[in-house]
């Protein structure tokens, strides 16, 4: 971040709805991917929820980010009471989660001491509703988009999980809008998102930056793919509802005829997952679940192709950074391509139905040169225009002109 001549160093309050460490999964690798540029040239106090005493207890991180760290324990059955309680009325349940008086009474005692506040994600909007210093609101997501679209994928339409994400994707849209016309600086990861949310919206979309994510390159030279076993990779947070749609989806439509065409195949799965699932998907025939790794270039130097079979997801999907970046060979569904300045076809393949992700994985496990193609072309994408200090630049610029925006702007507020 490079700082505007006669800036000054900013005392900056932000607020997260989860204990962001470790750095695994989307939401907390770009929030601690922000903080650590932004802390380059201001001072930030991290004040965050945790759902266990483990987390309210873990040390403080010696990263050099934060220059202090505050923390409130929400319990999650807490957090579940508030949300099932949140049914009747009009509010998100996923908002209702979050809510602690404990938490807002820290947010007003620690304000007076910082000149901005920073929320991350919506749900922590409403905790920065009597700032009267600037207030940036990093949205990340659409989340309402990915409500609605788990809603249209549910097996019956007029089951009650399908009614109940209908009745969230609604009321998430309202709340993220009516949140976001309070704060001076709004950041989303794709154009889609912000499309989505603020299509007829122009005062607030004009205050709108997008700032996509970006991607640590492999070190060293990476190896042929020849010289790879015939590997699949799946990355991911495998506690989050896109993600566990995506594996259920890829493991039930396409590995099983996968695994017969090629039966030395083996899709192995990157990330955090819950014992139920690791044992459940751990029965499939060649199903490897790795669970969180120690490196990530060594396993996906074990892998040929990566997959992105994502149906429900919004913003710009990270595992297909990490793919590319790894050398790779891609294939994404339609949801996972947006956001994501790829050509398809060139950069990564895009697969629209079961059979095609099954006929895509196949070719790519065992013709050799083309898997080498695309992976080659996917790893100069990212090496040219997906670095994390490129991806993050739009919205950096923005915060270093945030002082000039408040004053020419002063957002209404809530009741």
């Amino acid at each position: 971040m490079s700082a505007v001549p006669g800036s000054v160093r900013r005392r900056i309050l932000l607020l997260t709805p989860r204990w962001p460490y470790p750095v695994i999964g989307g939401d907390r690798l770009r929030i601690w991917r922000l903080a650590r540029a932004v802390a380059e040239h201001h001072d930030i106090t991290l004040l965050s929820l945790c759902a266990s005493q483990g987390e309210l207890d873990a040390p403080a991180p010696e990263d050099g980010v934060f220059t202090s760290v505050h923390r409130i324990l929400l319990p999650r059955w807490r957090s579940w009471w508030q949300a099932l309680a949140a049914v009747p009325g009009r509010s998100p349940m996923q908002v209702a989660y979050y809510r602690s008086q404990a938490f807002q009474q820290e947010v007003d005692r620690l304000m007076g001491s910082h000149d901005m506040v920073w929320c991350h994600l919506a749900r922590t909007a409403p905790y920065a509703r009597q700032a009267a210093v600037p207030r940036w609101l990093e949205m990340t997501d659409a989340v309402s988009l990915t409500m609605q679209r788990a809603s249209e994928t549910s097996p019956s339409p007029f089951s009650l999980r399908a009614a109940v994400l209908r009745m969230e994707a609604a009321r998430m849209r309202i709340f993220e809008r009516e949140q976001a016309a309070h704060f001076d600086l709004l950041s989303l990861v794709s154009e889609v998102d912000r499309d989505f949310l603020f299509c007829d919206h122009a005062p607030v979309r004009s205050h709108v930056v997008v700032a996509g994510n970006g991607v640590e390159l492999a070190p060293g030279a990476l190896p042929a793919m020849v010289d790879r076993p015939r590997g699949v990779a799946f990355i991911g947070q495998m506690h989050s509802m896109a993600n566990r749609d995506a594996v259920a989806y890829l493991i039930r439509e396409v590995w099983p005829e996968v695994r017969r065409r090629i039966p030395d195949a083996r899709l192995h799965l990157i990330g955090p997952i819950a014992a139920s699932d690791a044992a459940r998907w751990g029965r499939a025939a060649g199903v490897v679940v790795e669970g969180v790794v120690p490196e990530l270039a060594l396993t996906l130097a074990g892998c040929r192709v990566g997959v992105c079979p994502v149906r429900l997801g919004a913003g710009v999907q990270n595992k297909l950074l990490d793919y590319m970046a790894h050398g790779l060979a891609a294939i994404t569904s339609p949801v996972g391509l947006e956001g994501l300045g790829a050509q398809a076809g060139q950069d990564l393949r895009v697969a629209h139905s079961a059979a095609d992700w099954i006929d895509q994985v196949c070719e790519l496990l065992t013709d050799a040169d083309i898997a080498q193609t695309l992976g080659t072309a996917g790893r100069t994408l990212v090496e040219g225009r997906y670095r994390w200090q490129q991806a993050l630049a739009p919205v950096l610029q923005a915060l270093d002109h945030l002082g000039e925006a408040r004053s020419q702007r002063t957002p209404e507020r809530p009741a």
